[in-house]
């Protein structure tokens, strides 16, 4: 909704009227005829008010959030731009990969593990499989070459599989998934540069003045990369990397987790202030993002990954 022209002053719609006018909107914009289907969604860390936007003779099918829109829509956003946005949507799904063929087969080459907050997720937890990590849950899903999908307790029964084997061949392969540890300093500055900074412009990386390094960990896409944590070799990889026995890490984010080598016992506090400061500014991060408040430690020697906690009784 970025960028979009401020609707004139006028009586709002209710919301009922807004989710009908938005729907002839839409219509509007595109050819064929939609049908609009109301449905709840559960997604990451929240329960919200969906409608499914679907074409007839296509499989695939947008997803959109008329409660959400709304808030646009009382914000001052024209209708007329909501709907435009919510029609690329639609237009966009003749661009949608193709949903593989659920093979047991297929399952073994394309499954992975996902990180979420174990608590907010209770309800979508009871219709996957999972593998509980402290106050985290990995859940499998299915990967494409474009997007992804919950492997829930529907797919399942597709793959006559139980629970238990899909488990076992998502451990299998996010152990042996290739990932990344890169500094953070560095991406920050491959970034600017691929905007056309200059690089006399680039600000000094900070560990030079003292401040602890810090270290994405993450997939090769990008995507669900806080897994990373899961693969026990990977994170003797990083140890070694960065020439440590202990590391600190953080949910920054369910895409990445943040590595920091233990230079002092204060480590795990200082950044798990910083991270529930983060969590709680909505300008950084998108309530879906969230994995967790906690902060977690790997020693290399042991090859033990643990939560972090401030009082003893607690550990």
């Amino acid at each position: 909704m970025n960028n979009r022209p401020i609707q004139t002053k006028q009586e709002p719609m209710d919301y009922e009227t807004f989710k009908s006018s938005l729907q002839e909107k839409i219509q509007g914009y595109v050819s064929r005829p939609i049908n609009f289907i109301d449905t709840v969604s559960t997604r990451i860390n929240e329960t919200l008010e969906g409608m499914v936007l679907k074409l007839d003779g296509e499989n695939a099918a947008p997803l959109i959030y008329p409660r959400k829109l709304y808030e646009y829509y009382r914000a001052r956003v024209p209708l007329s731009a909501i709907a435009a946005d919510a029609a690329d949507t639609v237009k966009k799904t003749y661009e949608y990969p193709t949903i593989p063929d659920l093979t047991q087969e297929n399952a073994r080459k394309h499954i992975r593990f996902a990180l979420i907050n174990k608590d907010r997720n209770r309800k979508l937890l009871e219709t996957c499989p999972y593998k509980e990590v402290f106050d985290l849950a990995a859940v499998p899903r299915w990967y494409m070459d474009k997007g992804s999908f919950l492997v829930d307790n529907g797919i399942l029964q597709i793959l006559r599989m139980t629970g238990e084997e899909v488990l076992s061949i998502v451990q299998s392969n996010t152990e042996s998934e290739q990932y990344i540890c890169k500094n953070i300093y560095t991406i920050i500055r491959e970034s600017m540069l691929a905007e056309g900074v200059d690089a006399a412009e680039l600000p000094d990386d900070p560990s030079t003045d003292g401040e602890l390094p810090l270290y994405v960990l993450t997939s090769q896409t990008g995507v669900d990369g806080s897994r990373a944590v899961l693969s026990d070799r990977f994170l003797q990889e990083v140890a070694q990397q960065l020439g440590t026995d202990e590391l600190c890490l953080v949910p920054s984010s369910c895409n990445e987790m943040i590595a920091a080598v233990m230079t002092d016992a204060g480590v795990p506090e200082r950044l798990k202030q910083i991270l529930y400061s983060v969590n709680r500014d909505p300008a950084a991060m998108q309530p879906c993002e969230i994995l967790s408040d906690s902060v977690y430690t790997y020693n290399a020697k042991t090859h033990l990954l643990s939560v972090y906690s401030s009082t003893p009784a607690e550990k």
